[in-house]
């Protein structure tokens, strides 16, 4: 079943702007596949690192339970309106209430535009302005010096012009409502006033948590907005925080307010353009460019309103609909019925909360079935994310909040937290979920786009803590997701094998074919995980489990792949021989029975880059240590076991290994949707993803543009997305088949060539009559003479046309795009020849199919190359054959996907 989720066509997320920036969903198609494969209704869905409740919405939608551990207060702020969206007629009310809300002498709205009054330059009426445009400049140029200006960021800085917004204009004069003017003096001295800013901007700077000697990053953060724009914010925010509303409303003005925070500040430094906020050695990196916009923050304000408003409207029209999620607080509460999620933020006292609640809990009815953990790693402390969380969770709710975070990382040197460090904290949550789960359960972490280092460190970090890896998979480029590592818990009973995929391909559907072949599937590659001794890691018995499980890899497939669609499967190898675990241990990492004592927190938050180390790590970075060590070994299995092919696709090397391979995986792909279309009825586009996704796992799992590009191929034109069918039947496909070998013969003796027909042809009949009828019987005596080609190697050739010792044309006619048969295997029987052309006779309907898999296997370029070949589509050929003066010389034009009779241009020569 882990293939469903990756051959599913997902639909795209979708979440507020800020969140898809910094934490976006995972893909819904996704999740909703991952939850109905691998649990049941009334079971527990967990979510160690969730990103918005996304997965426990889901969840619920499927009449699941959850519990969501989310990633950071922020996410956890999101979860409150995915999971309980609030009423659009509340929140409307609560906006309004707000506005109306009294502040000194007239209304919070009122009071906030009253800082941005001006009057417009053309009329001279009273309007408030949209914002204004500062500019940074020199305090030592003389031009400047009787400039009325204020410090921002350590410069002087001045207005310079007003937006605003002016209806009577537009309605008398024309043009836009929008219009521009220089500031006046009263414009100028209103921007620079600071009022009671110096008040306001003590309270807020309490908001902030700093560590020792770091209160000058809170300062240069308040320095992000002008005076008046700190007291508008912190007047906002004191009438969301004072009123007494219902958590989703409350939450959905907190997002509002997240929304206006960034537009009213100096990182807005372009219309609809926010600069990234960076931070490092707890300073402030200010964005380049002398120009930035103070943006009115009621105004700003209202469009966050209207942003979480159609995000709501989007909860709740959409494929999930609304979601009446009821909240409790332990797993008990599951248990007992009276909730439906366990919601709480990600951090090792939660997480040790939790490993309590289910070891208390164990033996009790009141356990709930725990079958599903899916997550996402936890992301890691540093960058944009971490500076984005703690300004806007400094701000949105305040300094608890804020202090949970990792904050070393902010008012330390800049760094990047390393994949290892991901392992240490997947670990962690990996362990207190342990005791929950059933002896069936799965875990399955949805990675991120960081490519094989978040694969090694998911596997890694699942291995720490005990579990083993079920499946790990890098998914295709421009795919939504990094990929997916699939584990099974320490208390289950085996790994469980991937399901056999259908190797039995008929590669010639016509009668007296060479039928269905065998996959010859090595055993050991699914074969129950080995008991790990108590052994030191061995670099060369990894090394030897890394080429052997390369090569199985590889005769499973039947064809080449690329290192990063490999490195899955070698790292669950070298988990099922224990050198994961060995290593781990090795390297002091944390593995069970060797506990990483718990890393310290930045104020109570998560782990910090340099604490979360492992205490007696070796000096490489694990993650690092194994792709070394995988990149290393399969290079040097190259010329022995293995061979590199256009640069970063693997192959077998040895003739006994070729021999062993399967059936190519794109040939199996292709006749497993052509025999799903033909066979199963009219089926949704959705359906049969489901079912294809059902035939193939493992190393056999294909990559969804080979699946979409031999849909298209086989479609019919009235195929819907609600109703696929097929027009190919395989009946009339036979007797075209027959057809064009009759045509072929014929136009081989006009053309004054002796003939072959394959032996397996020379019973079939054409309109009544065999086709051994058209040979001679000097023809039919066997295939011609070819130099160093066997004659039993010859036999099989559709067809051939001769004369004898000078030259043979061979021809193959195939009404599938499955070319492995004829290409690959038969024809690499005949050795080359100058004497000898190759040409393949295809279908129209095949060649987009076929440039795809000519551009995903190396192997089939050569051999189309090495041949040579040369293509001619059937209509093409019947058109030749149809000319009564044809020449050989005349077959050119009709040669190619791109034939010359198709297009202009050059056009390779037949011979």
């Amino acid at each position: 079943m882990a293939a469903r989720a990756l051959l599913l066509h997902a639909e795209p997320g979708f979440s507020l702007p800020v969140f898809e920036r910094f934490a976006p969903p995972p893909p819904p198609a996704t999740v909703a596949a991952r939850i109905d494969a691998h649990s049941a209704p009334g079971e527990v869905v967990v979510d160690l690192a969730g990103r918005g409740g996304w997965i426990a919405r889901a969840a619920i939608d499927r009449q699941r339970l959850a519990v969501s551990f989310e990633s950071s207060p922020l996410d956890r702020l999101l979860a409150e309106v995915v999971l309980r969206p609030p009423d659009l007629r509340h929140l409307d009310a609560a906006v309004q209430a707000l506005a109306a809300s009294p502040r000194r002498e007239s209304s919070l709205k009122a009071s906030i535009l009253d800082l941005y009054a001006s009057r417009c330059a053309t009329c001279g009426r009273a309007v408030s302005l949209d914002e204004l445009v500062w500019e940074a400049f020199d305090a030592a140029d003389p031009a400047a010096a009787d400039a009325i200006a204020i410090d921002v960021g350590g410069r002087r800085a001045r207005p310079v012009r007003r937006h605003y917004r002016c209806p009577v204009c537009r309605d008398q004069l024309g043009g836009g409502e929008l219009r521009q003017a220089p500031l006046d003096v009263a414009d100028v001295e209103r921007a620079v006033a600071r009022g009671e800013a110096d008040d306001v901007r003590a309270r807020i700077r309490e908001r902030f948590p700093v560590l020792e000697g770091g209160a000058r990053l809170a300062e240069e953060l308040l320095d992000l907005h002008t005076p008046r724009q700190l007291v508008a914010l912190s007047a906002i925010l004191e009438r969301i925080e004072g009123d007494l509303r219902a958590a989703p409303i409350e939450a959905a003005l907190r997002l509002a307010f997240l929304h206006a925070l960034w537009p009213s500040s100096r990182l807005a430094a372009s219309p609809g353009r926010i600069a990234s906020l960076r931070i490092a050695n707890g300073r402030v990196r200010l964005p380049a460019g002398g120009h930035w916009r103070e943006r009115n923050p009621w105004l700003a304000f209202e469009d966050g309103v209207r942003v979480v408003r159609a995000f709501v409207q989007r909860l709740e029209s959409g494929a999930w609909g609304p979601v009446p999620a009821r909240l409790g607080e332990d797993l008990r509460s599951l248990g007992e019925g009276a909730a439906s999620v366990v919601l709480r933020v990600a951090s090792p006292s939660g997480y040790g909360s939790l490993e309590l609640e289910a070891t208390h809990l164990a033996r009790s009815p009141l356990l709930p079935k725990v079958r599903l953990v899916l997550t996402s790693p936890p992301p890691r402390p540093g960058g944009e994310r971490l500076a984005w969380a703690y300004h806007a969770t400094a701000w949105v709710m305040g300094r608890d909040a804020a202090a949970g975070l990792p904050l070393e990382a902010l008012f330390g040197p800049a760094i990047r937290p390393s994949a290892s460090w991901q392992s240490t904290a997947l670990a962690r949550a990996l362990r207190s979920v342990e005791p929950a789960l059933s002896r069936d359960a799965r875990a399955v972490i949805l990675l991120d786009a960081d490519g094989p280092e978040a694969l090694v460190g998911a596997a890694l970090g699942g291995v720490a803590a005990g579990f083993r890896v079920a499946s790990a998979r890098l998914d295709e480029p421009g795919g939504q997701l990094g990929g997916t590592v699939e584990l099974v818990p320490p208390r289950s009973l085996a790994v469980p094998g991937g399901p056999r995929t259908r190797a039995n391909v008929p590669l010639t559907v016509e009668p007296g074919g060479a039928g269905d072949q065998d996959l010859r599937r090595p055993t050991g590659l699914f074969a129950a995980p080995e008991r790990v001794p108590d052994a030191p890691f061995s670099r060369a018995d990894a090394a030897r489990s890394i080429v052997e499980t390369a090569v199985e890899v590889l005769k499973v497939r039947g064809e080449p792949i690329s290192t990063d669609g490999l490195l899955g499967e070698v790292v669950v190898g070298l988990d099922r021989h224990g050198h994961l675990r060995r290593l781990l241990r090795a390297s002091g990492a944390g593995t069970p029975g060797s506990e990483t004592p718990e890393p310290e927190a930045g104020r109570g938050g998560d782990p910090t880059p340099a604490d979360a180390a492992p205490p007696d790590a070796a000096p490489a970075d694990l993650v690092d240590r194994v792709l070394a060590l995988v990149r290393d070994e399969l290079a040097a299995a190259v010329g022995r076991r293995l061979v590199r092919l256009d640069g970063d696709r693997w192959w077998l090397a040895d003739r006994a290994d070729r021999d062993g391979a399967a059936i190519p995986l794109a040939d199996r792909v292709e006749w497993a949707v052509y025999s799903l279309l033909s066979t199963a009825g009219p089926l949704s586009e959705s359906a049969f993803f489901e079912r294809i996704a059902t035939l193939f796992a493992g190393p056999d799992l294909p990559d969804e543009a080979l699946v979409r590009a031999c849909l298209d191929s086989y479609r019919s034109l009235a195929s819907t997305p609600e109703r696929l069918v097929t027009g190919d039947d395989l009946l009339r496909r036979s007797q075209e088949h027959g057809a064009v070998l009759a045509a072929l013969a014929r136009l081989g003796h006009r053309l004054g060539f002796d003939v072959w027909l394959g032996a397996r042809q020379l019973t079939r009949r054409v309109d009544g009559v065999p086709l051994g009828s058209l040979l001679s019987e000097r023809e039919l005596a066997g295939p011609p003479y070819l130099g160093r080609a066997r004659p039993e190697d010859l036999e099989d050739v559709d067809a051939i046309w001769y004369v004898r010792g000078r030259i043979a044309l061979l021809w193959e006619v195939e009404w599938t795009a499955m070319l492995a048969e004829p290409v690959l295997r038969r024809h690499a029987r005949i050795p080359p020849d100058e004497r000898i052309t190759r040409l393949l006779v295809v279908l129209p309907e095949r060649v987009e199919l076929i440039r795809h898999k000519l551009d995903r296997s190396p192997l089939l370029r050569e051999a189309i190359d090495a041949g040579p070949w040369s293509i001619i589509k059937v209509p093409h050929l019947l058109a030749f054959a149809a000319r009564e003066d044809a020449t050989l010389a005349d077959l050119e034009p009709y040669v190619g996907l791109d034939p010359l009779v198709e297009r202009t241009g050059e056009q390779l020569g037949l011979f």
